[in-house]
């Protein structure tokens, strides 16, 4: 039996090509994305403990309070150099590095900035602590010299001893490049460029002379749990005190999350496009076993039992399955090969390089062979439970007629879908109720695929006899026609749900966002000051109408890390989004504060005490007089004190942040000038007041592009199905086909019956996939308005819509190409004479 298993396979090789070609482009794009996608969750671990491999125990900020929704926290408290000294006396200390950054950047001799986006570090001396490794030149050690990583240093064409102008928060700075740096197997530290300073220099030029850090990596002996415990007596609040084995998974845990989280996506979309190849397998042995039945009834005549014939068709797919996986796996494999040369040659690379993981290999080999193994399953018992003589007697053909049990079956899921889209009261019963309602569609297909071609009859008989033709032969084998349709069906529907749902949830977001939302620009000073010459040349750029600069330090309110602001509140509510819940900001006056309420339902009570500390400052009483609304404008002001307060909490300070108003309609044409002045300064970026909005609206596009070309490979290999349902319909037809030529029908004709077939057939894939998803979509987001009380409104993008229904006549096309061009190769009398 085995031997006739293999010999069939050979001689059947060229129908199962299309199942082998979907075999393979599924198993490949899973072991491209499972390779790549190591290769970066690789890189990130392997530069985690690149960069702090040594290190003992870390002192590093606690992660901030922040206002649900609004976005993140605007300032980092920093660790005092005095605090640090208490540090390196503590017994088990043997040494110390501090972390401090802030951005930098270089002008040319034309005056002209680049690397705007670099970031300027200390120089960590300490050699076991410091992650990065000179690879040409000595590391920076005096006043006025600096380092620069290996990929911007071929960027802008640096060398050692070049002599360069380097913008900083104290202004220009003369300096002289020593040294070339690397980090790991990577040019750089920072995405946009290292710049590493000395620490003669670093603390007035990243930090306006304050000696502080952003972290502090300590090594020691003894114990880590002791060393711990140590310092954790000396940091204050606001920081968090970590052995090097927690501080470094928490590392892992935060740059390895999304790349785990982005392999599980590829993954599911990579398994996806092998289940839809599935249909193209499936579709390909029912036409292959009908076209067999005389072939298997002779061996059942002879003695094979039915247990046997249905054994040896699931061999011949363990036998594709097995060989199109291991053809998948080296095809992915090649594929990230060329994927990598094609960015080496554009000067990048894939982050990790490529890795050969034995599991890659194996989990590519069985899941490509099981999906095959289990489409071959309903077309080897249906083969298995054919009588002998019937076989012998009939045709190859499918049979047309559709029993009542599927039309009761597809009835009962429709009606439990609707249902559970519609009245369910969890998210549970609803994505049940969404499953079972396409499941419906699935079933109920054969059906669907008769009556939309019925539907479609009287415009494709528009193309004469061979339109009417064309649709009697996709009603002639109604399940074959769904089965060949569905492949398609379950892309476009992805697609489409995608495409409707994600535009809807991105129009609520982006528009919940604005909301809550009024300052038309927000411009911040990392590390700088926001000082009264630059809120003049605000001020002077056409249609602005008020700049709003105030006071912002990083603080700890009753020991969570935070933010305190100071300034003319009167001017700051008129122009920014800061709402009073409870109390009045008019009551503000010396030792009074007016509290953000972060929306956990911890906001302190009006006339209660809260306990406010700024770093190497006392602490200090206030008592609450208001609490303010959580909005965009007061994830940014924190919490407000007037200016007496502040002067007593952090002495003289200059404003570090400004709202910008600017004339109605005007955001648009301001934005170039105000752009242009903050370019000038690296500390400084500004940014529009509905900024979060758009890098939603954003995110969200980038997302659903890449999604739906990801479900552009499900759809792929639809069109690889078309083709290969089509050939195999044109082998079986080739009697028919003879006899209509013979009878006067030109092969001009021929080829066009064949081509508006398969016309058909996409467009039942095509329009049963857009509606499916467009229904299901609106009723999610139904759904979701029911249970969340939210009022998200569908947005139905038309325009992709009516691309995709463009797209798919386009594909029935192109997928009757080769198949119109084969059924006019064989000569007539050869075609009548076939069997």
């Amino acid at each position: 039996m085995f031997n006739l298993v293999l010999s069939s396979v050979r001689h059947n090789l060229g129908r199962y090509l299309a199942t082998l070609v979907a075999i393979i482009a599924g198993v490949g794009f899973y072991t491209a994305v499972c390779v790549i996608s190591d290769g970066v969750i690789d890189s990130l671990e392997g530069n985690i403990d690149d960069q702090y491999g040594n290190v003992d125990v870390a002192v590093v900020p606690d992660d901030p309070a922040t206002v649900e929704n609004t976005g993140a926290q605007p300032e980092q408290l920093k660790l005092p150099q005095s605090t640090v000294d208490q540090i390196l006396k503590l017994p088990g200390v043997e040494g110390g590095a501090g972390i401090l950054t802030a951005p930098v950047a270089f002008l040319d001799d034309e005056g002209k900035p680049f690397a705007s986006s670099a970031t300027g570090r200390l120089w960590i001396s300490d050699k076991d602590l410091d992650p990065l490794r000179v690879v040409d030149g000595d590391a920076p050690d005096a006043s006025g010299e600096i380092a620069v990583d290996q990929g911007l240093a071929d960027n802008e064409r640096l060398k050692v001893g070049d002599q360069l102008t380097l913008l900083t928060l104290a202004g220009k700075q003369q300096v002289e490049l020593v040294a070339i740096t690397a980090f790991g197997d990577s040019d750089s530290l920072d995405s946009g460029g290292t710049v590493s300073i000395s620490e003669a220099d670093a603390f007035d030029w990243l930090n306006a002379g304050r000696q502080a850090f952003e972290s502090y990596y300590l090594t020691g002996s003894g114990s880590a749990d002791d060393l711990v415990a140590g310092t954790g007596q000396v940091v204050p609040d606001g920081f968090d005190v970590q052995t090097g084995d927690e501080f470094r998974e928490d590392q892992r845990e935060a740059n390895g999350s999304f790349a785990q989280t982005l392999k599980t996506a590829l993954q599911a979309f990579a398994i996806l496009a092998l289940l839809v190849g599935g249909f193209v397998i499936y579709n390909t042995f029912s036409v292959i076993v009908a076209q067999r039945l005389r072939e298997l009834a002779v061996l059942a005549a002879i003695g094979a039992t039915p247990r046997q014939l249905k054994r040896s068709l699931r061999m011949e797919g363990l036998v594709l399955g097995v060989l199109g996986s291991i053809l998948g796996v080296v095809a992915g494999y090649l594929l990230t090969l060329a994927l990598q040369g094609v960015l080496e040659l554009t000067g990048n690379s894939l982050p990790g390089g490529i890795s050969f993981s034995a599991s890659n290999l194996i989990t590519g080999v069985l899941l490509g062979t099981i999906i095959t193994v289990l489409s071959v399953m309903v077309p080897a018992r249906r083969a298995g439970r054919t009588e002998p003589i019937e076989a012998m007697r009939e045709a190859a053909t499918e049979s047309a007629s559709l029993g009542r049990r599927r039309a009761v079956i597809a009835l009962a899921l429709g009606i439990a879908g609707l249902a559970g889209l519609l009245v369910g009261s969890r998210i549970g019963v609803i994505g049940t109720g969404a499953v079972a309602f396409v499941a419906a569609v699935f079933v109920g297909a054969p059906y669907l695929a008769r009556l939309g071609a019925r539907a479609a009859r009287p415009l494709i008989e528009r193309f004469g006899i061979e339109g009417r033709l064309a649709v009697d032969n996709s009603v002639r084998s109604p399940k074959r026609t769904a089965t060949t349709a569905n492949a398609l069906l379950i892309g476009v529907f992805l697609v489409t749900l995608v495409a409707v749902a994600g535009s809807s949830i991105r129009d609520f977001a982006v528009q919940q966002v604005n909301d809550v939302q009024s300052a038309d620009y927000l411009v911040v000073s990392q590390g700088g000051t926001i000082d009264d010459a630059f809120v003049a040349k605000l001020s002077a750029v056409e249609d602005v109408n008020e700049v709003v600069a105030f006071k912002r330090v990083a603080a700890t309110l009753d020991g969570a890390a935070s933010t305190i602001s100071s300034g003319d509140v009167d001017e700051m509510t008129k122009i920014a989004s800061i709402n009073v819940e409870k109390g009045s900001l008019d009551d503000l006056a010396d030792g009074t504060i007016a509290v953000l309420d972060l929306g956990d339902g911890t906001a302190p009570n009006i006339g209660s005490t809260v306990t406010v500390k700024v770093a190497q400052g006392a602490d200090q009483d206030l008592r609450v007089v208001a609490t303010l609304s959580p909005s965009q404008d007061t994830g940014q002001t924190g919490s407000i004190v007037d200016e007496k307060t502040f002067a007593s909490l952090v002495g003289d300070a200059a404003p570090t942040v400004a709202f910008v108003d600017v004339a109605s309609g005007a955001q648009g044409s301001t934005q170039r000038a105000i752009q242009d002045l903050a370019d000038e300064r690296p500390d400084i970026t500004a940014q529009e007041g509905n900024a979060v909005g758009k890098l939603i609206g954003t995110v969200f596009d980038f997302l659903i592009e890449a999604v739906t070309g990801l479900l552009l490979m499900s759809v792929l290999i639809a069109l690889i199905g078309i083709i290969n349902t089509m050939s195999l319909s044109i082998l079986e037809r080739r009697r028919e086909l003879g006899l209509l030529r013979i009878i006067g029908m030109t092969d001009q004709r021929v080829r066009r019956m064949i081509t508006l077939e398969s016309i058909v057939i996409s467009l039942l894939g095509t329009l049963g996939g857009l509606l499916t998803g467009l229904m299901v979509s609106l009723l999610l987001v139904l759904s979701f308005n029911r249970l969340s009380e939210a009022t998200i409104t569908p947005s139905i993008p038309w325009i992709e819509l009516i691309t995709i229904l463009v797209a798919g006549i386009v594909l029935g096309v192109l997928a009757a190409l080769l198949p119109a061009r084969r059924s006019t190769r064989t000569e007539v009398l050869d075609a009548i004479a076939s069997n």
